[in-house]
């Protein structure tokens, strides 16, 4: 991490610490070899002190620090300003040192200082929360069901076979002795008046039915699991995280 010397509106501002207590004369800045951010600031050890780059005694992180009025009012404490490390070189930082600075305003406020070398500021992390669905199953009453018997009809065609007597004409020779018979009788051969013979009864099979009621087989209830997939639906939350800066340092 270099330091960065051509930055007139902050060079040789006044630091004060966030109380708005001064600290000394800002010397340099120190920005990120990745990024190109500001991220720490060099100062002088007191507010007399010539504003040079030799002059760096003391650093402090600029992170959120506001500018205004020729004064830069940083967002940590005085006590731990003066009792930071001190830096090996007026115009650069090394990893090691940037390390030791971050733990040790780490240690003072509780939250990390600095940036890392994917231009990340420090350890100022923030959990994001969503809602998620936690589906259980569980098993109670559902439904009731009974077995009931209702009787029905319906019409039922059952073939039978049947036997039945039929009438018919037979045709037989007359005899020597049928013609003499006739004409005793005083019948003519053209007489005209009806004759018949006597009734005869003829026989056939006539369907009977009857019904009977016969057990016809067992029914029980039983039960059985079956699975299904079923969708389960709703409004889940989740946060968003928006980005908000202050107007850049001039």
């Amino acid at each position: 991490m270099t330091s960065e010397p051509e930055l007139p509106p902050v060079i040789g501002a006044i630091a004060d610490d966030r109380d708005g207590k001064p600290l000394g004369t800002v010397t340099a800045v120190f920005v990120d070899d990745v990024t190109g951010r500001p991220t720490w600031v060099g100062l002088t050890d007191g507010l007399h002190a010539a504003p040079d780059a030799t002059a760096v005694a003391i650093v402090a992180p600029i992170t959120d620090a506001r500018l205004g009025d020729g004064r830069l009012r940083l967002t940590v404490a005085a006590d731990a300003v003066h009792s930071s490390p001190r830096p090996g070189a007026p115009d650069r930082l090394s990893p090691a040192e940037e390390v030791r600075l971050q733990e040790h305003y780490a240690g003072r406020t509780g939250i990390g200082i600095g940036t890392d070398r994917a231009g990340t500021v420090g350890d100022r992390a923030m959990t994001r929360s969503e809602e998620r669905f936690s589906v259980q199953s569980v098993t109670e009453p559902w439904t009731r069901a009974v077995l009931r018997i209702e009787e029905v009809t319906e019409e039922v065609m059952v073939p039978v076979t049947v036997t039945r007597q039929q009438a018919r004409i037979e045709y037989l020779p007359l005899r020597p002795t049928d013609g003499r018979a006739d004409a005793d009788t005083g019948d003519a051969a053209d007489d005209r008046r009806e004759r018949a013979t006597e009734w005869v009864t003829l026989y056939g099979d006539q369907p009977v039915v009857t019904m009977e009621r016969a057990p016809l087989e067992r029914v029980r209830l039983a039960t059985s699991w079956v699975t299904e997939e079923l969708p389960v639906g709703g409004e889940l939350r989740h946060e968003e995280v928006e980005l908000t800066t202050d107007s850049p340092l001039t």
